[in-house]
């Protein structure tokens, strides 16, 4: 039995979750693993002193998790980037291991932490999809095998925040209301909204698993604020349910990272992942189709993912650290820039009623050679003299789209903004 002695940087959600984890489940960990578990000291900012921190030594300087001798994991649950950056560069330098669950830190800063020391003594399983554990899936379970595609729900707030306008045909706004209200969404919800979050965690698996290379600028990032109950409808009906996805597709022309929204069939896996879960589908060469889902936030389904990185720490003789597994399968593949993806697309395209406006829509996307799979146009209302005509196209080049999508807005009979949003790759 091997004790691990722990000390905790911050004191929020995750690290009450680890509290909590620990009191609760310690002798389970100690069955199933062989190590034993014990917060030595915390760190954080200012006392809480309702927090039972289980005799715990507690300060405000993040330094005395590096000089205590006692401390044999450093659990850096504080968030923020610049004293969490230092307080990783230092332990890997003093040649400590450090759990971090900070994801913006990584996508920045991931080439250089997980160089060198970082590979052995770095752990993040926590940063990408709170306690699915998909970065040891795809280091571990999935080790020997080719990533073929990746497509997930990593942002639990788009998620919660489609359900809710499909489920009560509540406009976005309100339904974003209702999320801050109930701590889904932050004050400032840009980072979820924008897609920046889920850019960020897509980063971190396209490293991991396709290019051994942390980069956010490789990743095309779309958010969800153009969404509407009517394109849910008109989605439904047309067979699909609108999801913010992370979109990975390994070929051999290269590799393509996108976030953004996507239209999923209604009997694929991933258009049942509802609320604030998350979600991971993965195509390998050898295991084929494997679905991760779980809780992708939260304080205990965080600190579930953290603890788990300590136990692979205290036991990795038999594990490689995912970036290594990466690095080894891995010989700098293209990025395909988004200019260069092809998908299908849905287009909603607010007209006035006047006769004749179908057949110049469609005039305008046969200059461009796209076709059209399918299309609805309801009848307009006496009260509402515009009319949305809504198309699937077959799939097309981005740059193509583009183009055509500026020869459809030009046209005088289209009334306000066309909405597009792509088609989920079938290969997913």
């Amino acid at each position: 039995m091997r004790e691990v002695k722990l000390g905790i940087a911050g004191l929020g959600t995750v690290a009450q979750g680890v509290f909590a984890l620990i009191q609760r489940n310690g002798a389970l960990i100690r069955q199933r693993s062989g190590v034993s578990l014990r917060v030595v000291r915390v760190a954080s900012r200012s006392a809480k002193p309702e927090i039972d921190l289980q005799g715990a030594t507690f300060s405000t300087a993040v330094s005395d998790l590096l000089q205590d001798p006692e401390v044999d994991v450093i659990l850096e649950l504080m968030g923020g980037q610049d004293t969490a950056l230092e307080l990783i560069r230092s332990a890997l330098a003093a040649n400590k291991p450090i759990v971090t669950a900070n994801k913006a830190v990584l996508t920045a800063h991931g080439n250089e932490l997980t160089a060198g020391q970082g590979a052995h003594l770095l752990r993040f399983e926590a940063s990408v999809a709170g306690a699915i554990p998909i970065i040891q899936g795809i280091g571990g379970g999935l080790a020997a095998n080719r990533l073929n595609s990746l497509a997930g729900i990593i942002n639990g707030t788009c998620n919660y925040i489609f359900g809710e306008m499909e489920a009560n045909q509540t406009p976005f706004d309100e339904v974003l209301a209702e999320a801050q209200r109930l701590g889904y969404a932050e004050a400032d919800p840009s980072f979820d909204i924008d897609g920046i979050d889920a850019a960020h965690k897509l980063t971190i698996l396209l490293a991991l698993g396709f290019t051994g290379q942390y980069d956010l600028s490789t990743v095309f990032v779309e958010g969800i604020r153009h969404i509407t109950v009517a394109d849910i409808q008109f989605a439904k009906e047309l067979g699909y349910r609108i999801k913010h996805l992370g979109i990975i597709l390994n070929s051999d022309a290269g590799v393509e990272a996108r976030a953004h929204c996507a239209l999923v069939p209604n009997d694929a896996l991933l258009a049942h992942v509802n609320g604030v879960l998350n979600a991971v589908q993965i195509n390998s060469d050898g295991a084929g189709e494997t679905l991760f889902s779980g809780p992708g936030a939260g304080g205990e389904a965080t600190a579930s993912a953290v603890l788990s990185d300590v136990i692979a720490l205290a036991q990795q003789g038999s594990q490689k650290n995912a970036r290594e597994a990466a690095e080894a399968v891995t010989t700098a593949p293209t990025l395909i820039p988004m200019s260069q993806v092809s998908s299908a697309n849905y287009l909603r395209i607010p007209t006035l009623d006047r006769p004749g406006v179908f057949a110049q829509v469609t005039q305008a996307l046969s200059e461009f050679a796209i076709s059209i799979d399918a299309a609805i146009q309801h009848e307009a209302s006496s009260s509402q003299p515009v009319v949305d005509i809504v198309l699937l196209t077959d799939s097309v080049l981005e740059e193509t789209m583009n183009a055509a999508l500026q020869r459809l807005q030009s046209l005088d009979i289209v009334a306000a903004d066309i909405v597009r949003l792509r088609v989920a790759p079938a290969a997913l």
